[in-house]
């Protein structure tokens, strides 16, 4: 098994683990480091776990999908 040796600045050390850790899995075996306190992050976890209906409502600025189909129809 081949290894790669980084040397990384104490600052720049968080930024480089995420992003090994981000990398298709099975693609890095294992990952060690001089520094001790190590924090494991977790991945992307989006805040609301529900599925957006066509007919619902849009909570911003911009119209839902049904209502702008509806509105170019109308000017056609």
């Amino acid at each position: 098994m081949k290894q790669i040796k980084l040397n990384i600045e104490d600052e720049n050390l968080e930024i480089v683990l995420t992003i090994l850790n981000n990398l298709k899995n099975g693609l890095i075996k294992s990952i060690e480091s001089s520094e001790t306190n190590i924090s494991s992050t977790t991945k992307y976890q989006p805040k609301l776990n529900k599925v957006i209906c066509e007919n619902e409502k849009p909570q911003g600025k911009y119209l839902s999908t049904a209502s702008y189909k509806a509105k170019l129809q109308k000017n056609i």
